[in-house]
Parts: C-alpha cells; structure tokens; sequence
C-alpha cells in the first residue's frame, strides 16, 4: 500500500515549478564547488553559467516532453564533467580544454597509472548530486502530446544555444563583460569565468586563421632571403677533427641520437632543495665537459600534452601561433609535412621513431610517415622489454636504440628519434616494483610521495643514459646524442610552494615560466665546439642539430638561424629575447615585427600545401 502511495506520489505545482527553476542552477554550482568558490566569480558570469544550464535542460525537455529528465540528465553531466575536471586539475594542474576531447584515448591509456582519491569535500557534492537527481525523479511537468510546442520550443531553444555560443566567441562582447583570458593560466581563468563560460571562449581557438598580410609569395620571398643572406648565422659546429675516427673521413654524416625523455626535467631551477642524494649526478657531470652543449629547453606545456614538444622539435614550427591547448597530431596533421625526419633522408639518413608505449597514442603511427620516418618500433615490436611501474624502463628503450643502430644499413648514417615513457606520471601511486629510494630531505615521505617517486626514477634515467653514452664512446662512426626533457611533472603544490618561497597560485607569469624549462645536453664521441648554459626553444633545436652535425639547412632552418639570434626563446605562453626580456604571450603584439614573418613562414609551412614550395622546407638537391 505504502509502495502504491510512493509511486503515485507527486510533488505540488509550486514545488516542480521551483524545481524546474532551481535544480539547473543548483546544478551549475554544485560543479563549480568541485574545484573553488563558484561565489568570487563575477555576477555576469554567474549568471552565463546559469543560462548555459538552463539552454541544456530546455533542449532536453523539448525534445523529450519530460522536466524530470530535463532536471537529472543536466544534472548527471555536470556531476560527470564537473569529478573529471576535479582529477584532470589534480594530475596537471590545468582544467579541462576544448581539445581533451580529442585526447581521452590517450588519456585513458594511461589512467591506471594515478591514484583517484576523491577529497571529503568532492564526496559531499556527490552524495548532494545524487540525493538532488533523486528527488528531481517526482517532478510532473510534461509536454508529452504538444508535439507542435515542442517542435517550437525545441527549435527555439536550439537558436538560443547558437547564439549563447556564439556571443561567448565575440571579441566585443567577452570585452564588454571584461571576460578574463589568460592562456598561460588557464585553472585561474576558469575560477574567474567559470567552466562554461572558460571553456566555451576557448572554442574560438580551433580556428587557425591566416597572418595578417599573409600570400605564399610572401612566405617564398622570406626564406628565399634568409636562404640567400650570406649572414645565416651557424651557433655551433662541428670541428671535424675526427677524434679515434679510425675508419671516417672529415666529411662523414654522423649519426644522430635523440632521446626526448618523459617528463624529464630538473626542479631545482625553480629553487634548491636537498635530497638523500643526487638524481642526476651523470647527465649534470656533462655541464661543461668535453664535446657536448648543454643548457635548457623552454617548451609550451606542463605535466602533459608531450607530443606538442615533440612537434615543436621535428617541424620547427611553434605552439605560440596555434590555438590554445591545441594538438597538432591530432588537429591539423593529415598529409606529407617536411619535418627533420624527411630532412635527413633528403641527406642519406635512415630515419627511425621509437615509443616504448601503444603506437596509436597521439596519432603517432599515423603522423610519423607523414614526416618522413622510415620506420616506428613501439612497445608491441620492442625486442627489449624490461618494465617499471608497467612502463617499458629507458634501460630497454636505450637497448633498442643500439640493437635499432647495429642493424641499420651499413650504407648510411643512422637518426633515431626515441620518447620515453618510465618517468611518466602516476607518481602517487605504489607499485610492487618500485621502491621510492631518494628522497627530499627535511619532510615526511608520506606528504611528497611524488616528488620521492619522481627523483628515483630521474635517477633510474641517469644510469641508464650513463650506459648508452658509454656504448658510443666506444663506436668509431661519429654519432651525436641529444636528450632533453618534454615538460616538468605536476608535484605537490606545497612542494613547489617551498621551491618559490611563496603562494603557488601567487606566481608572477615569469616566475611561472619556471615550469616551462626542461635540461638538455647534446653530446658527441667526436670534437666539436662546447657550450653552455644555453637557452633555446623546442622549435629551434632541430636546427641546432644541424648545425651541430655540419649538415646543410633548410631556407626555413637557415630562417629559424636567424631568427633565434633575436628570440632565442619563443613557446606557446613567452617569449625571451637576446637580451633576457621576458615577454608574456598576451604582450606578443610588443613582437609582431620581429614575430610576424615567422607567423606567415608557419602558416605556409603547416596549413598551404597546395602553396608550399618543398624545397623551402626540405634538402631537395639543388638542379
């Protein structure tokens, strides 16, 4: 009976139209409370978040004719969007971006690897949630039959939405509603405007619009300058000496090495600390020593997104000229690009990508022969396959390199382009195989498990890179090395906290701009010209391997030359120029002459094939 009196029960016709006004707003909070305070949001867009929810249950009641599902099914989104922006912002530190979406298979190929611990506060509003889903269940408005309203009101409420989207992508009037847009800072953007109105400005950036003033003769005449000049600059070289070359000419290729390791980085460059021991004794010991430069890598993104470093390297292209968050494997790549792969075969290299992880992630089985690589070995052909954390270790991917070089073909010099996966991150985690053997000294291991973590495996790295060093000490072909990290890892905030020496989320753009630097060192078993403490870009280290191997460039490298000799340092949130001035992206307009040829170069070079002369962008032999 009481059974029978439950299911006919309904709420009063006051009660389902307070429902029907509350509950989306209610919804929009109980998201925005996951991560901060949705109340120090400004009013307006407050109030842009509560039509954005109410555009949402709108469309689902027309289409449907049933509030209570208008109610729960908004309801459970936002619940859903609202813990995976909670665990995207604890991983990286950045929320979700209009280009996430693209990369949830990757993600969830590695999602094992981290610890979701949902906090007391997280747990509160999701219990809230689902008691408010639960009584939404008996709110009776319905439209089932009014077929013709609800064509209307559908229709309607459909035009809204456009135009609600829209408007957020109006430059006029997100300046109107002093809508706040930082790049560099996108979890402080997204506490200022809230999720959905964050988000939805960011769509604009899927676009990529042509530079102003840009023709393909415009792009053709800059690279045929910088091409032509006879001051194309040639920062190091190789001094063919041919040191214990017992069997090499002057003029030989060497072989090229290059290892972009997962999240390896020094954080020391943010502020000392002291650890049980050092992580990195062997790679620092090569600072300074004979035939190596060494120095650090500035890059467009943190504790994620590496195959954007890993563009940035191969193309010589910068993050700085493509939307915000953006992935270019995923986004733009889908025929032939010239990149440093093609350029080597173009001189007589065999051209070799290794990932010791699934092929697909990022596209890479599908972007590498665009690029020119002859080959790609990932985890599933690896011959070596020694694992840590369920990571194929870089002892093994070093191996596969050799055994990769001791079967190349004895008639041509040998590039390898090798990403790592061991120090990926998942450091929170514990694992039967993995013991945290180094530690930061003065505080609990308890509360920096994953800066512990971290620093053993960076020592793992370091005896492993020890090894492979030492094989080609020992190798008569020249052969140069060059490893640098993608990006930092996310740590403990209370550990960087004590690195700045103030509030984390207090940091100046420069002081932020820490975070964006990784070590490199390139090494030869040959002489060439040392240096150090080198501040460089992603996008200009191919070239600088070039120069390095004594190899001719490009009219896009011989630009790129030229260019870094203003702005050695150019990523997707600063720039840095010769003189060390620190410029934030939002002040690039301060470079637009400096900037502006290398924006048109770019676009021809990534987005106007059919107007792209491949002889800018390639060795092809002069006729």
């Amino acid at each position: 009976m009481r059974l029978k009196r439950l299911k006919s029960f309904t709420y009063p016709r006051l009660v389902n139209i307070l429902a029907a006004v509350l509950v989306p707003i209610l919804s929009y909070y109980l998201l925005e409370f996951m991560t901060h305070n949705p109340f120090e949001i400004p009013i307006q867009f407050q109030l842009l978040g509560w039509l954005f929810c109410y555009l949402f249950s709108g469309l689902i009641f027309f289409l449907c004719g049933r509030m209570n599902l208008a109610l729960i099914l908004p309801l459970l989104f936002t619940t859903v969007l609202g813990t995976a922006n909670y665990f995207v912002l604890q991983f990286r530190q950045s929320p979700i971006l209009p280009w996430d979406i693209a990369s949830v298979g990757t993600a969830l190929s590695v999602a094992d690897h981290f610890s979701f611990k949902p906090s007391a506060k997280l747990v509160g509003i999701l219990t809230a949630s689902l008691l408010l889903a639960v009584l939404c269940l008996k709110v009776n408005i319905t439209l089932k039959k009014h077929w013709a309203v609800r064509a209307a009101g559908f229709s309607l409420t459909a035009a809204f939405s456009v135009l609600y989207v829209l408007c957020l992508q109006n430059d006029r009037i997100m300046n109107a509603l002093d809508v706040y847009e930082m790049p560099f800072t996108q979890d402080y953007t997204y506490e200022q405007n809230g999720f959905f109105v964050s988000f939805l400005v960011n769509t604009k950036y899927l676009k990529v619009e042509k530079p102003e003033n840009y023709s393909p003769e415009k792009a053709d005449e800059l690279l045929k300058e910088a091409d032509s000049s006879e001051e194309n600059p040639v920062l190091f070289s190789s001094k063919n000496l041919g040191r214990n070359m017992t069997s090499s000419s002057e003029n030989e290729k060497p072989n090229i090495i290059v290892v972009m390791n997962e999240a390896y980085s020094d954080l020391s460059v943010i502020g000392d600390f002291e650890a049980s021991e050092d992580y990195m004794p062997y790679f620092r010991s090569l600072y300074g020593s004979e035939n190596t430069i060494s120095g650090n890598v500035h890059v467009s993104v943190l504790g994620g997104n590496t195959a954007n470093t890993e563009f940035e390297f191969l193309t010589g292209d910068t993050m700085a000229f493509l939307p915000l968050g953006s992935i270019p494997y995923q986004q733009f790549l889908t025929e032939e690009l010239p990149a440093l792969p093609q350029i080597l075969k173009d001189c007589g290299y065999t051209t070799t990508a290794l990932h010791p992880y699934n092929s697909n992630g990022w596209r890479r089985e599908e972007v590498y022969p665009l690029f020119g690589f002859d080959e790609f070995l990932y985890n599933g052909t690896f011959t070596y396959k020694k694992r840590l954390r369920s990571y194929i270790t870089d002892e093994s991917a070093f191996k596969e390199v050799i055994r990769a070089y001791e079967e190349k073909d004895e008639e041509g010099p040998f590039f390898s382009f090798l990403v790592t996966m061991q120090n990926h991150g998942g450091y929170a985690k514990e694992w039967n195989d993995f013991e945290r053997t180094i530690t930061v000294k003065g505080r609990e291991d308890d509360k920096l498990s994953r800066i512990n973590a971290y620093l053993t495996l960076l020592k793992i790295t370091d005896d492993a890179y020890r090894e492979l060093i030492s094989y080609y000490e020992n190798v008569d072909e020249k052969t140069i090395i060059l490893m640098f990290g993608d990006h930092q890892p996310h740590m403990e905030t209370s550990f960087l906290t004590e690195l700045y020496g103030k509030d984390y989320n207090s940091l100046t753009q420069e002081e932020m701009a820490l975070r964006y630097q990784t070590p490199f060192v390139l090494w030869a078993n040959y002489d060439i010209e040392e240096e150090e403490h080198v501040e460089i870009s992603a996008n200009y280290l191919s070239t600088l391997l070039m120069d390095v191997a004594g190899l001719e460039k490009t009219p896009y490298q011989n630009f790129l030359s030229r260019l870094r000799t203003q702005l050695p340092v150019i990523t997707a949130n600063f720039c840095m120029d010769a003189d060390g001035n620190f410029y934030s992206s939002d002040h690039y307009d301060k470079l637009k002459d400096i900037l502006g040829d290398y924006e048109i170069i770019q676009y021809n070079h990534l987005f106007d094939k059919g107007n792209r002369k491949d002889e800018n962008f390639r060795n092809i032999p002069k006729t």
